[in-house]
């Protein structure tokens, strides 16, 4: 900043419009300066950081300011800047003022003027250094770029959210539907009226992330931002997409990125999986947790940034046993698991199974209203259905079973028990499955012993494959399920149907 000898004074001339600076080369040009707003608001169309830092450019040029700087959060705290500028500090004051009216403050110094305006949609606000005094004009230009800067931001941050609500995810109501969720029912209702992190446990294909996100919605602690864990084992790439780095923070990073724990600011953060997040990997997470705080790769500032995030943890594991067996954090479990809440997998609920499958349905083709026939209702809630798959294996039964109705007939509109498969999972909808030509010689008892014992030997194989898959990939399913050339949630179907914990140790 410039001494108190070489202060710049101000001085308003001709009316409204222009500016002089004593000392500078040309006038400040009102005209000019709302000009800019329009380019403004191109730039933040794109919500990347190098438009918010080519914006920010713009609105310090379009002032004659010394620095422009974006404040994000609560209280400001996540400060995002031009690239070329330093991290220096800001006044405080001046935008706890503007964050708590949602316009324009102002503070003067001798050496420069400071004003800060709340952003409009979003939780933050629009910072300028000026070494002059302003005009009035100045806080009705930094208004207007707040508005701009706060639907960019409301943008950003509500972009998953809102692609997801798209896709016509299940409300809280639709999920909890039938008489065996009713315990479940109670748990989540009394959840929702406080604030503390959630943990959803259960077996793959229960539904765990359809209900967080609806728990989420339902709380009104929106944006919803889902963080998939174990894609990858390494901690830069974890570190990064969580809590986001600085320009510079590693080779490649040319430009600050914000993670997803900032752009679930003030909402919900569901952490799916997470029991697959390595244990080095669930250290970072602990700050977050108990303190609120994280640092971003690279982050260079004294005191970690803050957040407002509402957690919602879900696995499909047992993450007591990795606690006992030294495979989760104790401290970890302790700080996630607020509330724990079970979803029963579908052979405990057989008798919600046909109305969870006109749910289903009518989420697969919104165009018409399908119906069941009493014979499949009845089998569907057949005891010889164990449904390893729960309710997304219904879904895909579900959805071969309207494929081969509508082959037969475009305008159908109820499945019959011969549009499902010949045979499945161990009952006969309609017709006999085929069998080998000598499967059924011989007396009954002796050719049920012969089927038995050829299918628990299969088991055993398919077990064994199993174990060997999870042990030489050191328990990373993601890696299992690539050497077995396999879907990862069919293998983690296989793994519980067999009864191996994937994060057991396998001798």
């Amino acid at each position: 900043m410039m001494g108190r000898a070489e202060r710049i004074t101000a001085e308003v001339v001709t009316g409204p419009k222009r500016l002089v600076r004593s000392g500078a080369a040309s006038p400040l040009d009102f005209e000019m300066a709302w000009a800019s707003l329009g380019e403004l608001g191109r730039l933040l169309t794109n919500d990347s950081d190098e438009a918010l830092s080519r914006a920010l450019e713009l609105l310090s040029a379009a002032l004659c300011a010394d620095r422009a700087l974006l404040l994000c959060g609560a209280h400001g705290e996540h400060v995002r800047c031009p690239a070329k500028e330093a991290d220096e500090p800001y006044r405080a004051a001046v935008v706890e003022e503007a964050l708590a009216t949602g316009c324009a403050a102002q503070h003067d110094e001798p050496q420069m003027s400071v004003i800060a305006a709340g952003l409009r949609g979003a939780r933050g606000a629009l910072y300028v250094e000026l070494c002059h005094r302003p005009h009035p004009s100045h806080r009705d230009l930094l208004s207007c770029a707040a508005s701009l800067f706060g639907a960019a931001l409301r943008t950003e941050r509500s972009a998953i959210c809102t692609s997801r609500r798209e896709e016509g995810e299940p409300e809280l109501d639709d999920i909890l539907e039938g008489a065996g969720l009713r315990a479940l029912r109670a748990d989540v209702e009394a959840s929702l009226r406080i604030d503390s992190p959630i943990l959803i446990t259960g077996e793959s294909g229960t539904g765990k992330t359809l209900l967080a996100g609806a728990m989420a919605r339902a709380s009104g602690r929106a944006p919803v931002v889902r963080a998939m864990l174990g894609a990858s084992d390494d901690l830069n790439t974890i570190a990064s997409e969580l809590f986001g780095h600085e320009r510079g923070a590693f080779s490649g990073a040319v430009g600050r990125r914000s993670g997803l724990v900032e752009l679930a600011e003030g909402g919900t953060l569901i952490l799916d999986e997470v029991l697959n997040l390595p244990m080095r990997a669930q250290q970072i997470l602990l700050d977050l947790t108990q303190f609120g705080t994280y640092r971003p790769l690279g982050w260079q500032g004294l005191e970690p940034k803050r957040a407002d995030v509402r957690i919602i943890a879900a696995t499909n594991g047992d993450l007591e046993r990795a606690v006992a067996e030294g495979t989760f954090r104790r401290d970890l479990y302790y700080r996630l698991a607020g509330t724990v809440i079970r979803v029963p997998p579908l052979r405990e609920r057989r008798a919600d199974a046909p109305a969870l499958a006109i749910a289903c349905l009518r989420r697969l083709d919104t165009s018409r209203r399908w119906t069941l026939s009493a014979n499949v209702r009845r089998l569907l809630r057949s005891p010889d259905l164990s449904w390893p798959g729960n309710v997304r294996e219904l879904e895909s039964v579900l959805a071969r079973a309207t494929a081969r109705a509508l082959g037969e007939d475009p305008r159908a509109s109820q499945l019959r028990p011969e549009h499902f498969d010949p045979a499945y999972g161990g009952i006969t909808f309609d017709r006999p499955s085929e069998v080998p030509a000598n499967a059924t010689s011989g007396t009954l008892a002796d050719t049920w012993q012969r089927i038995a014992s050829e299918r628990s030997a299969l088991e055993r194989a398919e077990r064994d494959l199993l174990e060997r898959a999870v042990r030489e990939n050191r328990g990373v399913l993601a890696h299992a399920a690539r050497a077995l050339q396999i879907p990862r949630t069919t293998l983690i179907s296989r793994l519980s149907r067999a009864g191996i914990e994937p994060r057991a140790p396998l001798s």
